[in-house]
C-alpha cells in the first residue's frame, strides 16, 4: 500500500474523459520527504493520466512513486493516489506511462 501523503505539489491540470484531474506530486508521506523532482518526470507521469482510468469521484492525481516494474506488475507504472475535491483517499493505483 502506498504511504500516506502529508503533502504535494501541483504539476498541472489534464483533462481526461473531459473532466479536469489536478496532477500532483507528493514532497511528503509519513515515510519520506521528496526535495524535488525532475521535469521530465513531472511531464510524463502528467501525460500518462491524460489516458489513465481515473475513479469515479477523483478530482486529484498524485504520484506517490516514480515509474517503476513491481514484482506484481512487472510493467512500468507510477504509483497514483486519487482524492476527491475535499482531499479525500478514494484508492490508489498502478498509472502505466504508455
Amino acid at each position: 500500500m502506498a504511504n500516506k501523503v502529508i503533502s504535494s505539489s501541483t504539476i498541472k491540470t489534464v483533462m481526461n474523459g473531459g473532466r479536469s484531474i489536478t496532477v500532483k506530486y507528493a514532497t511528503e508521506t509519513d515515510s519520506w520527504k521528496r526535495h524535488n523532482l525532475t521535469t521530465d518526470t513531472q511531464d510524463k507521469f502528467a501525460k500518462a493520466m491524460e489516458k489513465a482510468d481515473v475513479p469515479a469521484g477523483a478530482t486529484t492525481a498524485i504520484m506517490t512513486e516514480t515509474e517503476h516494474p513491481s514484482q506484481k506488475d512487472s510493467y512500468p507504472h507510477f504509483t497514483t493516489v486519487y482524492q476527491d475535491d475535499n482531499g479525500k483517499h478514494i484508492t490508489t493505483k498502478h498509472v502505466s506511462p504508455q
